[in-house]
């Protein structure tokens, strides 16, 4: 087994590969891919693609691909949740606090007006000044890019950690990766596991950036912190897919959560601030 640690996204990666080594050349291909990833679609680099439409008119503009593919499962995120999953609502994000320079002081969130955005075609359309944050789905987009680009390189076998979002095909043996899930707000207690093969993993909660009452998953209807759901573990068939399902789950009703399994074809546990836990059919692990 080979490992390979590094910082990107502003959190701890570590891949774990087996049957093949990383090579000089292997982990400079991760870590260019890593910085093109983020100089682009990071909320908190001036010259990103995300932020390229802080001050502009509005109108109908080009975007890149990998923009277009993000904002277009945002779409259909936004339209499961009502409107509360979005991920235009940056600029709220900033004045609750959450800013490139981690002010963590609230401001006027209530004088925040957030412009509509739409996908025409392959273009963006926006109705005024707009900031994207793909906090709640850009990381696992972004592990399945490292994940296709180890393939590319030759592993076959392997796991990727990105701050315990996670991608893992098997072992070498064709057996599962069991990871071990922390209890929200707990970080030395585990409250069960997961076996994953081929399969991604999210976790989310709302204790890891918290300042008074607010934290980082906010309703942007409301322009307030969620509070129902403290967090969220899903397992999908890839990373993008089980992120978008903690991001969805965080945003819906425990009446409306026995759809999401179905539609984002995935398996998911929600801690309630009530204390209480929801668990779908079928889940690829333990419960303690």
């Amino acid at each position: 087994m080979d490992t390979f640690d590094f910082s990107a996204l502003g959190t701890k990666w570590s891949i774990l590969a087996f049957g093949k080594t990383f090579s000089d050349a292997d982990k400079k291909a991760i870590l260019d891919m890593m910085e093109t990833f983020e100089n682009r679609f990071s909320r908190f680099r001036d010259t990103s693609e995300v932020n390229a439409f802080r001050n502009i008119d509005p109108g109908v503009y080009e975007i890149s691909e990998m923009l277009f593919q993000m904002l277009e499962r945002a779409e259909e995120l936004r339209k499961l949740t009502n409107g509360r999953f979005d991920p235009g609502l940056g600029l709220l994000l900033e004045e609750a606090g959450y800013d490139p320079q981690y002010r963590l002081e609230p401001g006027e969130t209530e004088r925040i007006t957030l412009s509509h955005w739409n996908l025409e075609g392959e273009k963006l359309f926006i109705d005024g000044p707009i900031v994207f944050d793909l906090g709640g789905i850009g990381k696992g987009f972004c592990i399945d890019e490292v994940a296709t680009l180890l393939r590319t390189l030759g592993f076959q076998y392997f796991l990727i950690d990105a701050g315990g979002d996670m991608y893992g095909t098997e072992k070498e043996d064709g057996s599962p990766f069991r990871i071990a899930l922390e209890w929200p707000g707990k970080p030395d207690t585990a409250f069960g596991t997961v076996e994953l093969r081929h399969q991604g993993l999210a976790v989310s909660d709302t204790f890891r950036r918290r300042w008074g009452k607010w934290h980082h998953i906010l309703n942007p209807k409301e322009k307030s912190p969620v509070e129902e759901v403290i967090g969220v573990s899903a397992v999908a068939k890839n990373a993008f897919d089980a992120d978008c399902m903690t991001s969805v789950l965080f945003q819906l009703s425990r009446k409306e959560t026995p759809q999401v399994a179905s539609i984002l074809d995935g398996h998911y546990i929600v801690f309630y601030s009530d204390s209480t836990v929801d668990v779908s059919a079928h889940w690829l692990g333990e419960l303690f």
